[in-house]
């Protein structure tokens, strides 16, 4: 029972197919009961051979019995066709859920689960999970079925030998309880051990031009492999297991074969049955060493789907981010460029030591541009994430047009904001289909509007297919300037209310820098970056140290207060006339 309580979710689903289920559960009864005629067909067969019948009457038993393997035939077509069609449909939906799950998950749940992992529990784990539903659910149905009947009619022929028969029925109970535990735990392992090895198979592959660069082909081949023998011996262990399953079942079974062919010998010989009735007694018996042995493989089904599904289970049990704190019945809808506060905002991330960001309080007017300055780590991405609530922040400390962001619906709140982050993630697929990734319809000259104004007329016209372009796998045959621009183009297309910019044009100069960010239409904008020439097209700056804000003012205020941005500012210069010999000479 402990098993079939983690099916809880998936079982559920069955409501939306509930006609087919209940038709094809029927199928599987009357195409067992069909199946079950045919023993006592034999058994008047052969005693009517015993009373010498003559041989026309035999015809009349054989076309009976190919009408009962017919009938039997069509429903066990019409249950495999209806009920592995609806286990289908159930892995599509539990699927279907889990990804809709993971896409609501907070930024700090992929901070520290692997891709790999999540991989093998989607494609996997809910591929055991449908097996367990569904071939199983039809198998001890007919299990359930065959073992009734035929033990109803076996001791409608003789109660004794029908004893004895199905004597054996408690020790394969016993077998399948001590060995579905111990298949549940080895296809537990079995699952972590293929999760470990995806896990580094796809940073392999995306890091694939890396582990060149570095000639580290040999020493990761030997890594792969010590990780795939770990998944060989997972399985070794999980067909260790089932490979004494099986064979023990079966001579369970043997066992009560030789038993009723003793003992029913004797029975014959001394006339309390027939020849015919021993005939059709060991028919039923052929019926029972299916259901027997798919008493074992169902318990397998099931433990092996337990054990997948409590792996999901755990990805369901993960909190998403919040849809929505209060009703937004009260907040007006607007279109132009948002007003942002920041209030003393505090953040730290799960399990670390320290506060990434400490009493942060900050403000963008309707259609101003802040820039955001500081080193490596001073906390610019963290306090970008939080205004979208790609990290939750804490209530009352981002607000947008004075409205806390944790008071608006996700969908409003990302509609309104858009963020570029520092890795420009491109799909393989088109230029135009990148581009236009969160307004899929719209127009042509809606995105060469925005390829425009981030800055790609010359690439386009360089590109094969111009928009059409295929960019291939995150975006591998761009360059990285390219790439980011690309990127900008596709949050300008939403015409966003506040555009984020976390230093996403570091890999393009800084005098394409100046001319994009120049170029972008005026609406309210962060820009992070730890250039300052680009800073200085800001209307506003903010210095951040180690998660504080330690100076704000205007670009040509800051020079001269001779505080850390004077400091940043004389570095920067010092670095690009010794960066470049034409300045070096000319000085």
């Amino acid at each position: 029972m402990r098993s079939l309580r983690v099916f809880r979710r998936v079982l559920a689903y069955y409501r939306e197919h509930l006609v087919a289920t209940v038709v094809g559960c029927a199928s599987v009864v009357i195409s067992g009961l069909a199946s079950l005629a045919a023993p006592g067909i034999v058994r008047r067969a052969v005693d009517s051979l015993g009373a010498g019948a003559p041989i026309s009457s035999i015809w009349r038993y054989a076309g009976l019995l190919v009408v009962v393997a017919v009938v039997s035939g069509f429903f066990q077509f019409s249950q495999r066709q209806l009920l592995v069609s609806v286990s289908r449909h159930l892995e599509h939906r539990l699927r279907t859920d889990l990804y809709d799950h993971l896409l609501r998950l907070p930024s700090s749940f992929y901070m520290r689960e692997r891709v790999g992992d999540l991989l093998t529990r989607a494609v996997s784990d809910v591929g055991a999970v449908r097996m367990a539903v569904g071939p199983a659910l039809m198998y001890a149905i007919n299990t359930l079925t065959i073992l009734v009947v035929s033990s109803v009619l076996m001791a409608r022929i003789n109660l004794p030998l029908a004893l004895l028969s199905l004597a054996a029925l408690p020790l394969v109970a016993g077998v399948t309880r001590f060995f579905g535990s111990r298949i549940h735990l080895r296809w537990g392992q079995s699952q972590e051990a293929l999760s470990h090895y995806t896990a580094r198979l796809q940073e392999h592959l995306v890091g694939l031009r890396v582990l060149r660069a570095y000639s580290c082909e040999e020493a990761e081949i030997n890594e792969m492999a010590a990780r795939n023998r770990g998944y060989v011996v997972a399985g070794a262990k999980l067909i260790r297991i089932s490979a004494i399953f099986q064979p023990l079942l079966q001579a369970l079974i043997g066992l009560t074969f030789v038993a009723v062919l003793g003992v029913g010998g004797m029975k014959v010989r001394n006339g309390t049955i027939t020849l015919g009735q021993f005939v059709e007694f060991n028919l039923y018996l052929v019926r029972l060493i299916w259901p027997m042995i798919a008493v074992g493989w169902v318990a397998n089904l099931l433990q092996r789907g337990a054990a997948s599904m409590a792996r999901i289970e755990s990805l369901f049990a993960e909190k998403p981010l919040a849809e929505l704190v209060v009703t937004e019945e009260n907040i007006p809808e607007r279109h132009t460029p948002a007003a942002l506060e920041i209030k003393d905002l505090t953040f730290a991330y799960p399990g670390a030591r320290g506060s990434s960001l400490r009493r942060v309080s900050l403000a963008a007017r309707s259609g101003e541009r802040l820039g955001i300055v500081g080193g490596v780590g001073s906390g610019k991405s963290t306090l970008l994430w939080l205004i979208p609530r790609l990290l939750e922040p804490p209530p009352g400390t981002v607000l947008i047009d004075g409205t806390d962001v944790r008071a608006l619906s996700l969908g409003r709140l990302r509609r309104d904001v858009a963020l570029v982050p520092q890795g420009s993630f491109l799909f393989s697929a088109t230029l135009r289909e990148n581009i236009a990734l969160a307004l899929p319809d719209a127009d042509e000259e809606a995105i060469l509007e925005a390829a425009m104004a981030a800055g790609l007329e010359e690439d386009l016209k360089r590109l094969p297919k111009g928009l059409d372009t295929v960019v291939g796998e995150r975006g591998l045959t761009l360059s990285g300037g390219q790439r980011q621009r690309v990127a900008i183009a596709r949050a300008l297309l939403t015409k966003p209310r506040l555009l984020l910019l976390d230093d996403c044009l570091s890999a393009v100069d800084t005098n394409t820098e100046r001319v994009v960010l120049d170029a972008l239409p005026r609406t309210t904008l962060l820009f992070a970056t730890h250039r300052l020439a680009a800073a200085e097209l800001c209307d506003k700056l903010c210095v951040l140290d180690e998660g504080a804000i330690i100076e704000t003012g205007t670009p040509s205020e800051l020079a001269a207060r001779g505080g850390r941005y004077t400091r940043l500012l004389a570095l920067q210069q010092l670095d690009q006339r010794e960066s470049d010999p034409r300045a070096s000479a000319g000085s």
